[in-house]
């Protein structure tokens, strides 16, 4: 069984939000928007700790930006389905019987065999009275009816031991958890996670002081843990993308995520750091579980907030590929490119806070072709992967406009990074594809283009995906054939010039000056160089159109802030 989705209305920073989970689901979203309320949420909902948690008013959300008052209710709503036929039927659900429901056709385009799966709703709503808070644990039908069920609380609990959230924090905040950690029991799993903590510690703090015996010791000890934790493998997915995806999806047809595969990792795997890194990841998932007992039927939830903390490029990405061989369903919050290259394209949610509403949104797996996928993943994912954080795109086609805006624009007294904007050339890239992109995570765009045959193609690209928007908004078609010699003719002819020595004087045409001084240097060069003349000049020297561009993505960027 999967957790399928969340709703949340009036809960600390939300004041409305619904997303959707698949296997791994990477949560992206600047600071303020809604990410730890998302989270806690979900700690809320599925507490390790086996107790039901009681609202505060502190709880309930305030709209400070519009001075409205604090709301007088909560609602969480979970959105469960069974991954398979028959799976609620299996002994672990059996105390769940009187909770299932149908699953909703109707929503389900994942799922062919959706026929033959289960679901069930299962909501924590609060209402406050003055300063009263009452907690409500219910379980509804699709049309949100209260199911008639006597004991909901149990029901609640008996969810959270089966499917339990397990809240990684990063790495600066998991060493002020480990000595709040104690163990009741003395039994051999908990003396196990004790001599993993206690080694890991000593590692990171005296690593000369752990020998190799007792480090063999630990980590063969360790496969106990394993066989406790992730006795389990999830079912496979059946979606007919994932093999035809395989690289440019991010997914790893190499990687099984079940506890076997960790265990061979222990056994065969001469890499001493991912052995490591495993003893540190299994060594946080204790402590963030705490003393709670997590029984062998639970099939846990896990959150990591920002893995990338503390952590080198490369063994962010070790990590990354020992994470997704822990059987369970998890929830990566990132500021990192370098990780947000690595996880599967469709798992990313941007979350974008409206007026009245938090957004999360996704790509959808239709949305893309296979062709668009691939050159998406190469010029996007891989090569510019916080282009995906950016609030604006500016579109551009070649080389020497992707140096000249950034330039200009330090002239004009913006750092465009700085404004979350996000130059993309898009010649080799595909312009639909990326503006396909755009629009489905709601990324501001807007298309600059040459006044050539290639450029009139490309504007026509752009005016077939206006919808509603206005044509100049989102386009500006260069007068000239290109941007060099757009910049010659308005203002720029003398500097030219002056690059290849030919006096203003002397009668050669624009074309053979523009080809003489590409030929004798390089377009960055050149783009450079027209920044620091429009420096020394001042900022007038800028034409007025690239001015206006530079204008129009700025306020697009601060209008998504």
């Amino acid at each position: 069984m999967q957790l399928e989705r969340i709703e949340i209305v009036g809960f600390r920073g939300i004041q409305r939000l619904s997303i959707g989970f698949d296997e791994i689901t990477t949560l992206l979203g600047e600071n303020t928007w809604g990410k730890s309320s998302l989270l806690d949420a979900l700690c809320i909902a599925l507490p390790h700790n086996g107790q039901l948690y009681p609202f505060q008013i502190q709880d309930f959300h305030v709209n400070y930006a519009l001075s409205q008052p604090q709301t007088q209710h909560i609602q969480i709503v979970t959105q469960w389905r069974t991954q398979h036929k028959s799976e609620h039927l299996s002994a672990r659900y059996r105390r769940l019987k009187p909770i299932w429901i149908d699953s909703d056709h109707a929503d389900n385009d994942k799922n062919s065999d959706s026929e033959d799966t289960k679901s069930f709703l299962f909501q924590i709503s609060a209402i406050r009275n003055e300063h009263k808070v009452s907690t409500h644990y219910q379980f509804l039908d699709w049309e949100g009816n209260v199911l008639a069920i006597h004991d909901c609380e149990q029901l609640a609990l008996e969810l959270s031991r089966l499917h339990p959230v397990i809240r990684l924090r990063d790495a600066r905040r998991l060493h002020q958890q480990n000595e709040e950690v104690i163990f009741s029991d003395d039994n051999d799993k908990e003396k196990i996670e004790r001599r993993v903590n206690n080694t890991y510690r000593r590692l990171s703090a005296m690593p000369g002081h752990v020998n190799k015996a007792e480090l063999k010791s630990t980590i063969n000890a360790m496969q106990h843990l394993i066989d406790h934790y992730f006795s389990f493998q999830n079912q496979p997915k059946q979606n007919p993308r994932e093999a035809r995806d395989g690289l440019f999806s991010g997914l790893s047809e190499s990687i099984n995520p079940n506890k076997d595969s960790l265990i061979h990792l222990l056994k065969s795997n001469k890499n001493h750091q991912s052995k490591l890194l495993l003893m540190g990841l299994l060594n946080a998932y204790f402590q963030a579980k705490g003393a709670a007992d997590i029984s062998q039927s639970a099939r846990p939830i896990m959150i990591l907030e920002d893995p990338e903390s503390r952590l080198h490029p490369t063994n962010l990405l070790k990590s990354w590929e020992l994470l997704q061989m822990i059987p369970m369903q998890k929830i990566v919050t990132t500021n990192s490119g370098i990780l947000l290259s690595a996880v599967p394209f469709f798992s990313i949610r941007r979350l974008v806070r409206q007026s009245d509403k938090t957004v999360a949104l996704s790509i959808p797996h239709h949305l893309l072709s296979h062709d668009e996928l691939r050159r998406i993943s190469f010029h996007i994912r891989f090569h510019r992967p916080n282009a995906l954080f950016a609030r604006s795109w500016l579109l551009v086609e070649g080389e020497t406009e992707f140096w000249l805006f950034n330039e200009l624009a330090k002239v004009c007294g913006y750092q465009l990074a700085n404004e979350g904007i996000q130059l993309v050339e898009f010649a080799q890239s595909g312009l639909k594809s990326l503006i396909k992109v755009a629009k489905a995570l709601k990324i501001d765009w807007h298309v600059v283009t040459d006044g050539d045959a290639a450029g009139n193609k490309y504007a026509t690209t752009v005016r077939s995906l206006l919808e509603q928007d206005l044509e100049q908004h989102r386009l500006t078609e260069l007068p000239d054939k290109d941007i060099e010699n757009f910049l010659y003719h308005h203002g720029f002819e003398k500097f030219f010039r002056d690059l290849i020595n030919i006096p203003i004087d002397q009668p050669v045409s624009a074309k053979k000056v523009i080809n003489r001084v590409l030929k004798k240097h390089a377009k960055p060069d050149v783009a450079l160089s027209i920044a620091e003349y429009c420096e020394q000049q001042g900022i007038e020297q800028i034409p007025q159109l690239l001015r206006r561009i530079l204008k129009r993505v700025i306020t697009m960027a601060n209008g998504n802030n």
